[in-house]
């Protein structure tokens, strides 16, 4: 009788690939010059044979030998870079009037990425990169630009130097964002790793310590530190969820540095990892523009420029992953604090004590090699309350809440290709921007709707 297939094994290679795809820190064009520019002493250096005969038969084989030694030599550089990407190609629609990544109380298009990366590694050292556009409704606008760019020097296992734009250490996924073949999800869940703060989340200009640390029967040791800046659009999604507490445009947004680390114990359990995330944003601050309603109407409003900065934002997360045969169960928590400074034409207005506390737990199965079924429900909790008063907060709430029951089914095409289709039960609206360009107060958003999403994916 025929033994089933493996299902557990497809599963696990999966996950392998994900972790290897981000430790590879995957592949760049940059690799094909620096694989000319190794080469060169190499062919450079290849003696010329003795005369033995005319002149053209001389010249005849010492350019036989030359173009055999190049071409053996180019061989070997070719052959150590290594090149990939993916198209994905989106639609997302739901109930009601609530607008979440675009226009989807109309359903959207708007939902697609595409990347092209190579790496080239050799010895000790690799060098990487990865080009990326996308389009996320009123985000992206599918300008094409770096996404990660890296040099990477590891002399041994437990150490190791990565330096350029490099992907930030932050929990399970945050690392994998871009390998969607690793999951069945549609959408990650968005208390953790919200799609419109990508361009934040992913990735910083630094430097980073990283290194695997064997424990002999207790398994081993994943850690990150790291030390850099992160750029900000004025026109970014990170840039509306830091102003959503009052719809403004943002002047210019910034921040001194980002620091922290990740610590991940992969313990002697066969697919059981757990760990803890830190990242500390150092004096973060946005100047914004706005209008306010001083008297009551007839009166009009004024225009006013302010402030809304923190000498320091920390992100806490912890995480969670068993791999189990056939199965995947994943559980992070988090809670993100800062004292918020709010200023109005120069003058300081109020000090609001900010928390953000969010959760998520979900489930995947494999059920034939073409076939995987997921679900998570995801929450998160924003509050912000002046300092010394009685809690208001962002929106005109104490508190913005967002609860998310996610169905999903992944189809393996083929070995390239995946189709995904996800269903959403929302309770609240707390991740609901309220932006100068496309107003969403609280009172105005539905508390209980559907989101529904489908995707196509093509990795090479």
């Amino acid at each position: 009788m025929k033994s089933p297939p493996d299902y557990p094994s497809v599963n696990r290679r999966r996950l392998s690939a994900a972790r290897h795809w981000r430790d590879q820190s995957a592949k760049n064009l940059v690799g094909l010059l620096a694989s000319a520019l190794l080469s060169f002493p190499a062919w450079a250096g290849t003696a010329i044979p003795e005369t033995r005969g005319g002149p053209s038969e001389d010249k005849a084989e010492n350019s036989s030998s030359l173009s055999a030694s190049l071409q053996k030599l180019w061989t070997q550089r070719a052959n150590s870079v290594q090149f990939g990407g993916f198209v994905s190609q989106g639609f997302l629609v739901n109930t009601g009037h609530n607008d979440y990544f675009g226009e989807t109380s109309k359903g959207t298009a708007d939902f697609r990425e595409y990347a092209l990366n190579a790496s080239y590694s050799i010895g000790q050292f690799r060098l990487g990169m990865q080009i990326f556009g996308q389009k996320l409704g009123e985000y992206g606008n599918d300008n094409l630009g770096i996404d990660w760019a890296t040099a990477d020097y590891q002399p041994a296992q437990w150490f190791g130097l990565r330096a350029g734009r490099v992907k930030m250490p932050r929990g399970l996924y945050n690392e994998a964002l871009d390998v969607d073949s690793v999951r069945p999800f549609v959408l990650l869940p968005q208390s953790v790793y919200d799609a419109r703060l990508r361009d934040f989340n992913s990735a910083f200009n630094g430097a980073m310590v990283f290194g695997n640390i064997g424990l002999k029967k207790l398994g081993s040791l994943d850690y990150r530190l790291f030390y850099g800046d992160i750029p900000i659009a004025n026109n970014s999604g990170a840039s509306d969820y830091f102003n959503n507490d009052f719809p403004s445009k943002s002047l210019d947004m910034e921040m001194d540095s980002v620091r922290g680390g990740l610590l991940f114990w992969n313990t002697p359990l066969t697919g059981l990892r757990m760990g803890y995330s830190y990242s500390s944003f150092e004096n973060l601050g946005s100047n914004r523009q706005g209008t306010v309603q001083f008297a009551p109407p007839p009166a009009p409003p004024l225009a006013v420029t302010g402030s809304k900065s923190t000498n320091r934002y920390d992100r806490h997360l912890l995480s969670i992953e068993y791999a189990m045969g056939a199965w995947v169960f994943a559980t992070e928590a988090g809670r993100e604090k800062a004292i918020y400074n709010i200023s109005i034409s120069g003058a300081h207005l109020l000090d609001i004590d900010f928390t953000s506390d969010y959760f998520y737990v979900f489930a995947a199965r494999r059920i034939t090699p073409w076939l995987e079924l997921g679900t998570y429900y995801s929450y998160s909790c924003d509050a912000g309350s002046p300092i010394g008063s009685v809690p208001i907060a962002q929106s005109g709430q104490s508190e913005i809440k967002q609860g998310d029951f996610a169905l999903s089914a992944r189809f393996d095409i083929n070995e390239h290709l995946i189709f995904k289709v996800e269903g959403h039960y929302m309770d609240g609206a707390g991740k609901i921007f309220d932006t100068v360009a496309h107003r969403q107060p609280f009172a105005d958003r539905d508390e209980a709707w559907f989101l529904f999403g489908a995707k196509v994916t093509y990795s090479f």
